[in-house]
C-alpha cells in the first residue's frame, strides 16, 4: 500500500521488493540480484534489472527521480534504505 492505496507489482517487482526487505540497509551486488531474481544461467541484458528497478521506483517513491528507499550504489548496485526519512505510509 501506498497512500492507504494498493499496489500491484509485477512478479519480478515483488521477487525484488522481498530481496530488499529481507536485506535492509546492506547494499546488493546487481550481478547477485540478477542470478536471484532471473537465475544463475541468465545471459541477457543487464539494463533489464535497472528497468524493474525503475518501474518498482515509480510506484513505491513519490519522487523517483530522487529515490528515498531504492538507492543507487555507483558501481555495485542497489540499495534499500528505509528510515533514514520515514516509511512508505
Amino acid at each position: 500500500f501506498k497512500n492507504n492505496i494498493e499496489i500491484e507489482l509485477t512478479p519480478t517487482e515483488f521477487a525484488l521488493l522481498k530481496m530488499f526487505m529481507e536485506n535492509q540497509g546492506k547494499a546488493l551486488k546487481r550481478n547477485e540480484m540478477l542470478n536471484a531474481i532471473w537465475g544463475a544461467d541468465y545471459f541477457g541484458e543487464s539494463k533489464t534489472l535497472d528497468v524493474h528497478i525503475r518501474r518498482l521506483r515509480e510506484k513505491l517513491e513519490d519522487n523517483p527521480s530522487e529515490p528515498e528507499y531504492i538507492k543507487t550504489v555507483w558501481g555495485y548496485g542497489y540499495r534499500w534504505q528505509a528510515g533514514t526519512h520515514r516509511s512508505i505510509p
